[in-house]
């Protein structure tokens, strides 16, 4: 079984891969490791949707995936998700993509540019098909824009036209890719605080890293007997 783990930073995801055996080659824009039988290979996105779809594709076009894993930390628009839980996402809608009106974003498809359920979309967001039956993960709505939003105004906006459960800057992108490119995945996310005006000194980013960690090790654990991939399965 091989494994693309993306995150949009190397230092998401740095606790994780201390419980990894690296390979030989590393330093590229591709790091590789070992983990019982299955093959790693990790690619540092950067931030959004631009960066995250463009390296995705460009890693797609170089190996083909069992399974891609989208992770990294997120911010949470509900307190029924605490800091520090790790969730998984099975939704995402893209909060930045549209025409901005005196007070909402019209969406490209409530406009008439883009069709709603035209493939990969279904009701204009993007839902993945895709499961393990050993993740217990609470399953989450994600809602990715190009900005972390902390004002007052542009958080009730979110909440009411999308209704997210989290945010993140590259969930979508990695969403559309995979669809596209018929390849299973996860996104999976660590809350490192809440949405809200922006007070870093609530935010617990060291915290969500080390949980992160811990429940990839038990998606992996999960997987490491399964080298037919029989555990990924499709819920059209």
């Amino acid at each position: 079984m091989r494994i693309l783990f993306a995150s949009a930073t190397r230092f998401e995801l740095s606790p994780f891969f201390e419980n990894l055996k690296e390979v030989p080659g590393n330093g590229g824009s591709i790091f590789y490791y070992k983990w019982n039988g299955i093959d790693i290979d990790h690619i540092t996105t950067g931030l959004g949707t631009t960066f995250t779809a463009y390296s995705l594709v460009k890693a797609l076009q170089l190996c083909m995936y069992d399974l891609v894993i989208n992770a990294g930390i997120a911010g949470s628009f509900s307190e029924k998700i605490p800091i520090g839980t790790v969730v998984n996402v099975k939704s995402e809608q893209i909060g930045d993509f549209g025409i901005e009106k005196e007070d909402r974003i019209s969406t490209v498809f409530e406009s008439g540019f883009a069709d709603a359920n035209e493939f990969p979309f279904t009701n204009g967001q993007l839902i993945n098909p895709w499961s393990i039956d050993t993740i217990t993960l609470q399953n989450v709505k994600g809602f990715t824009s190009n900005i972390s939003h902390g004002t007052s105004q542009s958080i009730a906006r979110i909440r009411k036209e999308f209704d997210p459960d989290i945010e993140s800057m590259e969930g979508a992108a990695a969403f559309y890719v995979c669809l596209m490119e018929k390849v299973p995945f996860l996104e999976i996310r660590a809350i490192s605080n809440y949405v809200e005006v922006r007070d870093t000194n609530k935010w617990d980013i060291p915290g969500a890293i080390r949980n992160l960690a811990d429940e990839l090790l038990k998606i992996l654990t999960g997987l490491a007997d399964s080298a037919d991939c029989d555990q990924i399965k499709s819920n059209p």
